[in-house]
């Protein structure tokens, strides 16, 4: 849907990452809400592992925002370099990164599609989520039809592939996935054909991401497990309750 470049502000000399709508969706309707949306979401919610929105605007019928640039990697290209993250950044980016959706979950923002390659780790490894794109809250339309799914097939809950509205629930299923690819170095179903995914999230249980593991322990892997659990009213009740529970699990 965007570009994204590095750039430079030209009021404060400051850098930005901008992000540009390409050129193929500009007379796309929905896409041009979608990024106000992103714009409207970040608006409501400010908070130290957010990345922020500074600016967002149109320059000859093209949209952009202007985003804080964080130097450093994603998530998702530290798993993929590094492979399983140790258990104590394990524990500190699970919290980091709750602060951040337990922020919008307060102002009713559900994020809708969190996984590692919207959470940024910046040169010292400190997590902020970012791409706003998806979220939905109180001050929204809705920008999908009934029964259409939003997301990310690795990290989307049973509940949306079956069409249903997205909820903080939802939310911390994905929040779930990240943390299990966290330990295990891949999602819970990443082994699996796009099919077999989805299926997989409706009807199978993930195996334990600490198999194997000489840091981990079973009692490690049940906040895990529960976060990615089918019945949306049996995960954690909020997204800081999951990582409380891993913190007391890891002591």
């Amino acid at each position: 849907m965007a570009r994204v470049f590095r750039a430079k502000n030209d009021a404060d000399g400051t850098t930005v990452a901008l992000k540009v709508m390409k050129r193929d969706f500009l007379d796309n309707e929905v896409y041009h809400r979608r990024f106000v949306h992103e714009a409207r979401s970040a608006a409501e919610v400010h908070h130290e592992h957010l990345v922020p929105i500074l600016e967002a605007g149109e320059v000859e019928g093209v949209r952009f925002l202007a985003v804080g640039y964080v130097p450093g990697r994603t998530l998702e290209q530290r798993i993929t370099a590094d492979g399983a993250l140790p258990l104590a950044d394990i524990v500190r980016l699970t919290a980091e990164i709750a602060s951040a959706l337990a922020a919008l979950h307060e102002k009713g923002v559900m994020h809708r599609d969190i996984k590692t390659s919207n959470i940024l780790l910046d040169e010292q490894g400190t997590a902020l989520l970012t791409d706003f794109g998806l979220a939905k809250g109180r001050a929204y339309t809705a920008l999908t039809k009934p029964g259409q799914v939003l997301g990310t097939l690795d990290y989307l809950a049973p509940e949306l592939i079956r069409g249903e509205q997205a909820t903080a629930a939802s939310d911390i299923y994905a929040f779930g996935c990240v943390v299990y690819e966290c330990v295990a170095g891949k999602p819970p179903f990443g082994h699996k054909t796009v099919f077999e995914v989805g299926v997989a999230h409706l009807e199978e249980e993930p195996a334990d991401p600490g198999a194997g593991r000489r840091d981990w322990s079973p009692a490690l892997s049940r906040p895990v497990l529960q976060a990615l659990a089918k019945d949306p009213a049996l995960r954690p009740p909020t997204a800081t309750a999951f990582a409380t529970m891993l913190q007391v699990a890891a002591r």
